[in-house]
C-alpha cells in the first residue's frame, strides 16, 4: 500500500467515526421533540372538555331548531350517532387523564385524538346533510352559523396538533360548502364562495398557530437546557474555585514550614560569634527569606480579604499628606529605576484641610500598589500620582508611561497570579496579586476604579473619592508608655513551644536559647504533659503551632495550658493557614496571632505584646 493509499484508507476510517458532539445534539433534539410531543398531547388533553361541551350544545340547539323539516329517521341516527360519540370522548378523556401525557404515551394519544376529531367532523358533515332545509335561508343560516362556530373552536382547540385540527375541520367545512352550493342559485354561490374564503383562512390561521406554539415549546426546552447546563458549569466553576482555595492553603501552609524553620535557624546562626564574610552571607540568606516571606504575606492579604477579615474604618481626613507620603516613599523605587514619579494637585486640593471620606489605611494600601505596579511596568518616562475635584468628588489618578494594556486583556490583571508583561516571572515585578489585592480593597470600599490604557503608550488608574464637609475630630494617641519590666521576658523565664514539625521545635528552641531563656518544646499536649509534672517554676510564655497532627490543634491546647495555668499563661498562636474559617477563629481567639514565616524581629515583638496585655489583664 503506497502512502497515498494508506493516507486515503485513515481518512475513510475517519469519516465512518461518529461524531460524539453531533450524537449527543441529536439525541438532545429528539428528546425535546418528545417532550414537545407530550406537550401537545397535554393541550388537547386539556381541551377535551370544552370540545365535548361545545359538540353538545351545539347538537341539541340543531335538533331544537332545525329539525321540522329533517328526515325522522336520519335525524335520529343522527342524534344518537352524536350522543355516543360524545360520551365515548368524555369517557377516553377521563380515563387517559389519570395518566399525565409523557413522551412515551404522547404519540399514542395525537394519533386517537386525530381520529376522534375525524369522526366528530364527519359526524357534522353528515349533520349538515341532515339539516340542510332547501330554499329556507333562516335555517340555512343558523346551521352555517353553528358550522362556522364548531370550527372557529377547533381552530384554537386542535391547532397544537395539525392532522387533529385537519380532520374536524375540512369535513364539516368542506360540507357546508357543498349543501350551500347543492342549491343552485346565487345565494348559494355567494355562500358557497364566503365559506371557501373562511375555509382558507381558517386554514393558515391554525398553520401560523401552531407553528408559533411548537416553536415556542422547542425554545422553552432548549433554555431549561441552557438553564440546566449554566447550573451545572457554574457548579463545577465553584468547586473548581473551592479545589483552587484548598490547594492554595494547603500549598501555602506546607511551604511556609520550611521558610519559617529557615528564618527561625537563621536568625538563631545571627547570635553567633561570626566573621564579615559569613555575616555577609547570613545577610544575604535573610534577606532572601525576608523576600520568601513578603511573596506569602501577599497570598495571606487575598485569603484575608475573601474571608472577611478586614473591616472598613470610614473618616474625613486630610487626602494631601497622604499623597506626599505616598509620592516620597515610592519616588525612591521610582529613582533607582531612572524614572521620576511626580504628584500633581490640582482645584484646592493644596489645601491640607480638604476631605475625603474613605478608610485612610487601606485607600493608601490601594495607591501603594497602584503606584508600585505602574513603577515595576515603566521603563522610561514616568509615573504621575494626581488628584482634582470634580463637583462632589475627588479624582484620584495614577499614570504612567509604561508598555499599556490591550483593551481585551485588562479584565484579566485584576485576577490573581496574573502578570501578562512578565512572562519569565521576574520575582522583582512581584507575584501578580498586587492588582488582585486592589480590586478586593475597592469593592470594600465601595469607591469606583476605572482603568484606561493604550497599548506602547501607558496606563492610568482612576479612584473617585467622596468629598467630606470637614475633617473628623481624630483623638489624640496615647502617650507610649514603656513597657514595665514584669512584660518583658527575662534572661532565664521558661517558654513552652509546641509544634509538630521537628526542625521547627530545634529551630525555635535554638532561637530562644540565645536570648538567654530556658525552652521546653514539644509536639502536642501528649508529649507536654510528662514534662510540666516536671516543672519546679511556672511558664511565662506559650508558643504554638495551629495546626497540629491528628484532631488536635493549637486553639484548643492554648485552651488547656490556660486552664492548667489559671489563666495567667500568655500564648501566641503561629500559623501558616490561609483558609478563610480558620484565620477567621484564630484572629477570634484573642491570643496573639503571627503568621509564618515568623522573622526573629516579629518573634520578639510579639512576645512583648502577648506579655503586656497578661500583665495589662493582672
Amino acid at each position: 500500500m503506497t502512502p497515498a493509499e494508506a493516507a486515503n484508507a485513515i481518512a475513510d476510517t475517519e469519516a465512518t467515526v461518529p461524531d460524539p458532539s453531533a450524537a449527543t445534539e441529536a439525541s438532545m433534539a429528539a428528546l425535546d421533540e418528545g417532550l414537545v410531543r407530550a406537550d401537545q398531547a397535554a393541550l388537547l388533553q386539556g381541551n377535551v372538555l370544552s370540545l365535548m361541551l361545545g359538540n353538545a350544545v351545539a347538537t341539541a340547539v340543531a335538533v331544537l331548531m332545525l329539525h321540522q323539516g329533517a328526515v325522522p329517521w336520519a335525524l335520529w341516527a343522527w342524534v344518537l350517532a352524536q350522543a355516543a360519540n360524545i360520551a365515548f370522548n368524555g369517557w377516553a378523556g377521563a380515563r387517559i387523564g389519570r395518566r399525565p401525557a409523557s413522551p412515551r404515551n404522547a404519540q399514542r394519544r395525537l394519533r386517537a385524538a386525530t381520529i376522534a376529531s375525524t369522526i366528530s367532523g364527519a359526524l357534522w358533515a353528515l349533520g349538515v346533510v341532515v339539516l340542510w332545509h332547501p330554499g329556507d335561508a333562516e335555517a340555512q343560516l343558523l346551521l352555517i352559523f353553528l358550522v362556522t362556530g364548531l370550527s372557529a373552536n377547533a381552530v384554537h382547540s386542535l391547532n397544537a396538533h395539525l392532522p387533529a385540527f385537519r380532520g374536524f375541520f375540512v369535513p364539516c367545512v368542506l360540507g357546508a360548502i357543498l349543501a350551500a352550493l347543492s342549491d343552485w342559485d346565487q345565494r348559494g354561490t355567494v355562500v358557497a364562495l364566503m365559506g371557501a374564503v373562511y375555509f382558507v383562512t381558517s386554514w393558515r390561521f391554525a398553520g401560523r398557530m401552531h407553528a408559533t406554539l411548537v416553536d415556542s415549546l422547542r425554545r422553552r426546552y432548549q433554555v431549561e437546557r441552557l438553564a440546566a447546563d449554566l447550573r451545572v458549569q457554574k457548579e463545577r466553576a465553584e468547586q473548581a474555585s473551592r479545589s483552587k482555595s484548598r490547594f492554595l492553603a494547603a500549598a501555602s501552609h506546607d511551604l511556609r514550614q520550611p521558610v519559617h524553620a529557615l528564618s527561625l535557624f537563621v536568625g538563631a546562626l545571627g547570635q553567633r560569634p561570626l566573621d564579615a564574610e559569613s555575616r555577609r552571607l547570613v545577610g544575604h540568606v535573610q534577606g532572601a527569606v525576608d523576600s520568601m516571606g513578603t511573596m506569602f504575606n501577599a497570598l495571606l492579604d487575598v485569603s484575608q480579604l475573601d474571608a472577611g477579615m478586614v473591616q472598613v474604618h470610614d473618616r474625613a481626613f486630610a487626602l494631601r499628606p497622604l499623597l506626599q507620603r505616598i509620592a516620597a516613599d515610592e519616588g525612591a523605587l521610582a529613582q533607582r529605576k531612572g524614572l521620576r514619579l511626580r504628584l500633581r494637585l490640582r482645584n484646592h486640593l493644596n489645601a491640607d484641610e480638604l476631605a475625603v471620606r474613605s478608610d485612610p489605611v487601606l485607600l493608601e494600601r490601594v495607591l501603594r500598589n497602584l503606584v508600585a505596579n505602574a513603577v515595576n511596568y515603566t521603563d522610561c518616562g514616568g509615573v504621575l500620582l494626581s488628584a482634582r475635584q470634580r463637583g462632589g468628588d475627588v479624582q484620584v489618578r495614577v499614570l504612567d508611561t509604561g508598555i499599556g494594556i490591550a483593551a481585551e486583556r485588562q479584565a484579566e490583571v485584576f485576577q490573581e497570579f496574573v502578570q501578562l508583561h512578565n512572562p519569565e516571572r521576574d520575582r522583582a515585578k512581584g507575584m501578580g496579586l498586587g492588582l488582585a489585592i486592589v480590586r478586593r480593597l475597592v469593592d470594600l470600599l465601595g469607591v469606583p476604579l476605572a482603568l484606561r490604557s493604550v497599548p506602547g503608550r501607558g496606563t492610568a488608574f482612576t479612584l473617585h473619592l467622596p468629598l467630606a464637609a470637614a475633617l473628623d475630630a481624630v483623638p489624640a494617641p496615647d502617650a507610649v508608655l514603656p513597657v514595665p519590666a514584669p512584660a518583658m521576658a527575662a534572661p532565664g523565664d521558661l517558654v513552652l513551644v509546641i509544634d509538630d514539625d521537628d526542625q521547627i521545635r530545634v529551630a525555635m528552641a535554638g532561637l530562644l536559647a540565645g536570648w538567654g531563656l530556658q525552652v521546653i518544646s514539644a509536639a502536642g499536649m501528649d508529649d507536654l504533659q510528662p514534662q510540666l509534672m516536671a516543672l519546679t517554676v511556672s511558664p511565662r510564655l506559650a508558643i504554638c503551632d495551629y495546626r497540629l497532627r491528628g484532631r488536635e490543634n493549637g486553639l484548643a491546647l492554648a485552651e488547656q495550658l490556660q486552664t492548667l495555668f489559671n489563666d495567667a499563661l500568655p500564648v501566641i498562636l503561629i500559623t501558616g493557614d490561609t483558609a478563610a474559617e480558620r484565620l477567621r477563629d484564630a484572629a477570634a481567639s484573642g491570643h496573639v496571632l503571627l503568621h509564618k514565616p515568623v522573622s526573629p524581629q516579629a518573634l520578639l515583638s510579639a512576645m512583648a505584646r502577648a506579655l503586656a496585655a497578661q500583665g495589662e489583664g493582672d
